[in-house]
């Protein structure tokens, strides 16, 4: 596998906690080495895999550095397939060292490597040239997976021609983010985890949350860093909702599920997204979701409220609508649990291990 980083990197070493969990269970089955494109942070340490660090804040070396690390360890290790995370640069390099060594190669998209928000400086394909580059990478190839529908929509709505993609969403651990059954709270609680960063857009969520504390008694608890943090503490001032709002900042994973038990409604404003791994952790706990149609949102909008992206108006009143009618909520939060629970990150995992069995099978091996 190669990965930009996500795994003993961050504070709290906190990573990308799906991506560990999910090698570390497909590592049960398979000899998995991962080629990390960042430093962890010093005293990490993973067992179960092989976790390879290739860093340096050139690029062009970067690249060397992996082409010679991978031979070295390919000579030992003879690998079958090899999973680029991210289309660039992972999944490119991926393909192209899949050719170079005769290996079946998988790619997966997962998010801002399927967008261009040239208004926010935001995603890969804003640059002609990594467009073409990614999409050489998808054609080139053997496997391609995204996590859904919405992110190979993005693609070919700016040229992708068409190929087999499968759609596996990252499932979480539905034993840690558990179902639970209750009544809408006095006052309602809303909660947002995300980065404070413009392709999150806290904006609409404070000006769609403004409209529903007007109506409603509520409260809002904000966990996430970034960018933005000031400007929407100040907005939240602006708006006279300062005392109806909690920042909370970055927390560490394990402690999110208390902050799910606790929540009625999860709000989400992102501008785009890969899945949300806070949806699915929110669907999972029995939250119900509303939030702007992107990613899992669009996906899956019979299972929340969907709304057009930037529009905090619709926000609030689809949101407003939704508290009157509590067989609704019933019926949101239970069906929502039912596809989170399926999509679990067991599921997932099978999933994915699937397409290393196929590739293997393909490429005539085993």
């Amino acid at each position: 596998m190669i990965i930009p980083g996500g795994i003993g990197t961050g504070n709290n070493n906190i990573g990308v906690p799906v991506l560990e969990r999910m090698i570390r269970l497909l590592a049960l089955e398979f000899d998995v080495t991962v080629f990390q494109l960042y430093k962890r942070n010093k005293g990490y340490s993973v067992d179960g895999f092989e976790l390879i660090d290739v860093y340096s804040s050139r690029p062009w070396v970067r690249a060397l550095k992996l082409f010679f690390v991978f031979r070295r360890v390919h000579r030992l290790k003879k690998f079958e397939v090899v999973h680029g995370f991210w289309i660039l640069p992972n999944g490119f390099f991926a393909v192209a060292l899949g050719k170079i060594f005769g290996l079946k190669s998988i790619v997966s998209i997962l998010g801002g490597d399927a967008i261009a928000l040239p208004e926010i400086n935001y995603g890969q394909l804003i640059k002609p040239l990594y467009r073409r580059i990614s999409f050489w990478t998808l054609r080139k190839a053997d496997e391609v997976t995204a996590l859904t529908r919405y992110l190979v929509h993005n693609l070919r709505s700016i040229g992708m021609k068409p190929r087999e993609i499968h759609i596996i969403p990252w499932g979480i651990d539905t034993n840690l983010f558990a179902f639970r059954e209750k009544e809408v709270q006095q006052p309602i609680r809303f909660l947002h985890i995300a980065n404070l960063h413009p392709v999150k857009d806290q904006e609409t969520l404070l000006r769609a949350f403004k409209i529903i504390a007007e109506s409603v008694e509520s409260h809002l608890t904000l966990i996430g860093e970034g960018v933005l943090e000031s400007r929407l503490k100040t907005l939240a001032g602006e708006l006279a909702i300062e005392n109806c709002i909690t920042f909370l900042g970055l927390l560490p994973y394990e402690a999110l599920p208390e902050y799910y038990t606790d929540a009625d409604i999860l709000l989400h404003t992102s501008r785009s997204e890969g899945q949300s791994e806070v949806v699915t952790e929110a669907m999972s706990s029995g939250v119900v979701v509303c939030g702007t149609k992107v990613g899992l949102i669009y996906d899956l909008e019979e299972f929340c409220v969907a709304v057009p992206i930037g529009d905090h108006r619709a926000l609030a009143r689809e949101t407003l609508a939704l508290i009157k009618d509590s067989n609704r909520i019933n019926a949101l939060r239970k069906d929502a649990f039912v596809w989170a629970n399926i999509h679990s990150i067991h599921w997932t995992v099978g999933q994915t291990g699937g397409c290393y069995r196929k590739t293997i099978r393909f490429s005539g091996k085993r």
